[in-house]
């Protein structure tokens, strides 16, 4: 039963989400973001979301840390050969896989579909999940924030598939500036990094609320699966520059179908949050959305996904 209720505070209206409310972008967002990596980036990139979404955290790290360090050097992160050489340093492994390099396009295609990419993962993204987090800090619940936590690990694993260094370049030879190509790296550096700092918050957070002391010994399986399932993630797909698809209509209309199945998968965690979620206190969708005390970024943080 819904129940919609605003909490009045000296005769004002004061609009607030239910806690069932509050999970509604999560389980929208988990599902269309998985759906759009595969129309953007290929079969590859919704199989591998599904895959390693729950357990991508620690890929994430490592990633992010990788970009930093070459951007700090400057230089454009690129994938390939330069992760190899990183990864055999540092990690004691050769990342080579037939599944990466199954399908792939030219390292500089750059397609109008891979710049909507960019768009979404580089730019939207970051800023929205920022918001959402300032947002709900202080009334997330622990399952929200968990949850919350393995969606933006989903929505930052594709930039640690695909690096996207031909975009930079594209942008370079358009302005004449071979400079760019490093900024660019800076600013899909800044994106992960932004989204790994709000993801690692949100789950460590969430984990740490809800952490017993009898759990112990289930937390160290989790981080040993954690370790092995990373692992695994490299040996199948490294960071490339390199695009899973060749964009034509066929293709891309499998790649929505296979999208959409997995996200049913990466979605499933909220969506069983959610239907566990009170109904009240507070209001449902649309009656927040019609409330009048609150800002349009509010609005649009209740529901973006």
């Amino acid at each position: 039963m819904f129940v919609n209720t605003t909490l009045p505070v000296n005769g004002t209206e004061v609009c607030e989400l239910s806690p069932h409310a509050r999970f509604f972008s999560t389980v929208i967002g988990a599902y269309v973001s998985t759906v759009i990596s595969g129309v953007i980036g290929g079969f590859q990139v919704p199989f591998f979301i599904g895959w390693v979404s729950w357990l991508a955290c620690l890929r994430i790290l490592i990633v992010s840390l990788w970009q930093l360090g070459v951007v700090l050097m400057l230089r454009p992160v690129k994938g390939g050969v330069q992760w190899d050489s990183f990864a055999r340093r540092y990690l004691g492994e050769d990342t080579e896989s037939d599944f990466a390099r199954g399908n792939t396009t030219s390292s500089e295609d750059v397609p109008i579909s891979g710049w909507i990419g960019c768009v979404w993962y580089v730019f939207y993204a970051p800023i929205v999940h920022v918001a959402w987090l300032v947002k709900n800090w202080n009334e997330a619940s622990v399952a929200l924030l968990v949850v919350r936590g393995l969606f933006v690990s989903m929505v930052a694993l594709p930039l640690t598939m695909d690096t996207r260094a031909r975009y930079g370049r594209a942008l370079g030879k358009m302005i004449g500036d071979t400079f760019t190509e490093w900024l660019f790296s800076v600013v899909t550096t800044a994106s992960l990094v932004t989204l790994r700092v709000i993801s690692t918050t949100e789950l460590s957070v969430g984990v740490i609320r809800a952490l017993e002391p009898s759990m112990r010994w289930g937390v160290t399986l989790g981080v040993l699966i954690l370790v092995v399932w990373t692992w695994g993630s490299f040996l199948m797909i490294k960071p490339l520059d390199v695009l899973f698809t060749t964009g034509s209509f066929s293709e891309m209309l499998g790649e929505f179908a296979t999208g959409s199945f997995i996200g049913l998968f990466v979605a499933a965690p909220s969506f069983f949050a959610m239907l566990a979620a009170s109904h009240s206190p507070g209001m449902s969708i649309p009656n927040y959305i019609k409330c009048q005390s609150i800002s349009w970024w509010e609005r649009a943080i209740a529901v973006l996904p």
